[in-house]
């Protein structure tokens, strides 16, 4: 389920009956940047060229061949050219155009293939969009691993209405598929973009992400983005975090989330698993 909308009011009933009523965020104390989601209540929209993925936000394309108009693919090109900035003349353009339509003609294919990898690699291409993410569930242990320092961090528990609210983006759950995207070549190519940055491969599937995406950065917002006290139901400590690391987060919580209750994870008796247990 991806939520774009233009009032709030609109999907705020639909979060509460067919979301999670609370998303989690895996934190370590020991990074500095990471202890600002408490002591500043700012959460962070990331690059996706600094994401752990290398495909977020940029999976593979598999390029469907079919009847290509080859005046309109002039067109565009010429308009590419045109909009590029690029100090061509006239005819250095019509030279440029050819040649590219040329290539189109020997292997369509191969030819769209190198483009989509040349843009992908350009970082500047993604610098608008910002990524926040959370997780379905406290009890991942995978989560909890990599992200939460190896059970010694902690996890903010967002109640997911109000992080909806404050984020005021699109967001949604993560669709985990293998499978390459199709994109016409010259075709109509319509949800393309709503099923790029929430599609990622099942190698990730562990992680349970709903994420919330913007397209913003620079224009309506910057990367660090506040959240109100009363979007954070809970602070859950690692079943291996320090008391220091308890003490230090309480205290900056008493000054940020005056209100919010403390739990810590642990182990399960006599079978597999995780549980939450209140301080």
């Amino acid at each position: 389920m991806i939520k774009t909308y233009k009032i709030f009011e609109d999907v705020e009933d639909e979060i509460r009956d067919q979301m999670p009523s609370v998303v989690y965020k895996f934190r370590t104390w020991e990074d500095e940047y990471h202890k600002r989601i408490i002591t500043q209540r700012e959460a962070w929209f990331a690059h996706p060229h600094s994401l752990n993925d290398p495909y977020d936000l940029r999976p593979p394309y598999k390029f469907v061949e079919g009847e290509i108009n080859w005046e309109q693919a002039k067109h565009k090109m010429r308009e590419a050219a045109l909009s590029s900035g690029a100090n061509l003349t006239d005819e250095q353009i019509e030279i440029e155009v050819d040649s590219r339509i040329q290539a189109l003609r020997t292997d369509p294919a191969s030819y769209f293939q190198k483009n989509r990898g040349d843009y992908v690699l350009n970082k500047s291409h993604y610098d608008r969009f910002g990524i926040f993410s959370c997780c379905a569930s406290c009890k991942n242990e995978a989560m909890w691993a990599h992200y939460g320092n190896n059970h010694c961090g902690f996890a903010l528990g967002f109640k997911t209405v109000e992080l909806a609210r404050a984020m005021s983006c699109t967001f949604g759950f993560v669709k985990y598929d293998d499978t390459p995207i199709n994109y016409n070549i010259m075709g109509d190519n319509k949800g393309l973009i709503g099923k790029e940055i929430f599609q990622k491969s099942t190698h990730w599937i562990q992680e349970q992400e709903l994420r919330f995406v913007t397209v913003g950065i620079g224009i309506t917002r910057g990367r660090a983005s506040s959240f109100p006290a009363n979007a954070v139901a809970e602070i859950i400590f690692g079943m291996n975090s320090s008391q220091k690391v308890q003490d230090e987060i309480r205290e900056a919580a008493l000054e940020t989330l005056p209100e919010v209750i403390f739990y810590r994870i642990g182990t399960r008796q006599g079978s597999y698993g995780l549980e939450k247990v209140i301080i």
